[in-house]
């Protein structure tokens, strides 16, 4: 099998659904435990799995990155208010071949914990905050076989030059944004909405004031009905 570290919780007796739910740039899995627990209360019988990447943080050693940014940001200037939309997507775009080569093993991963928990793609749901959520977007286009749907927090669509050759699924994507996030900023939502929409991806987006770049229960709450509902 091929594994990333991971947290695991079982939710009820008989789990049917798995959800996979990405950290972000220097972070953890126990940085989203929150949300996590948060979720897992809402839901019945799911697993719910809390990957970790492997590769230390370029900016703190102590936490993790899925793939590096100062090597396409050096001057953080994707966090600054007053820079362009155009350069932020710009920034963003030139992750595409990491981020291809990251979602492969975490596609890897899915494939090995459905075959694992007897679970189909129908009942699987890829989510992620931040740079987790960058992921869960690209992973979740990129899967040979479809998922129900990809929860996407505080993120953008990125690497779209490189997403758009390898796209080949296009479940449902749920975008949740607060409107003071600075970290991946607000003002990029409705590119990722746009773009997906022209490349005929269903959205539903969620817009929040007063929230910088963290997570709530009122996102958990919508997801867990979601996740309910199937």
């Amino acid at each position: 099998m091929s594994h990333y570290v991971h947290k695991c919780y079982k939710i009820g007796e008989t789990p049917d659904k798995l959800i996979f739910f990405i950290h972000g740039y220097r972070g953890c899995a126990n940085d989203i435990d929150y949300a996590a627990q948060m979720l897992k209360e809402k839901l019945k019988n799911a697993w719910l799995i809390l990957p970790e990447s492997e590769t230390p943080c370029e900016t703190n050693a102590d936490k993790k990155q899925w793939f590096s940014l100062l090597k396409v940001d050096p001057e953080n200037l994707r966090r600054i208010a007053e820079t362009p939309l155009e350069q932020i997507i710009d920034i963003y775009t030139l992750t595409g071949a990491d981020m291809l080569a990251v979602s492969k093993k975490i596609n890897l991963m899915i494939d090995d914990l459905q075959q694992q928990y007897g679970i189909s793609d129908n009942q699987t749901y890829i989510m992620g905050f931040s740079q987790g959520a960058m992921l869960a977007i690209f992973t979740a286009l990129t899967r040979q076989h479809e998922v129900k749907t990809c929860f996407a927090l505080s993120g953008i669509v990125a690497g779209k030059n490189v997403l758009a050759q390898h796209l080949v699924s296009r479940p449902e994507v749920w975008m949740f944004h607060g409107k003071e996030d600075l970290s991946v900023q607000y003002k990029t939502l409705d590119y990722s909405l746009s773009w997906l929409e022209q490349h005929g991806i269903q959205t539903k987006d969620f817009r929040f004031d007063n929230l910088a770049h963290r997570m709530t229960e009122e996102e958990m709450n919508i997801i867990a009905a979601k996740i309910l509902q199937n």
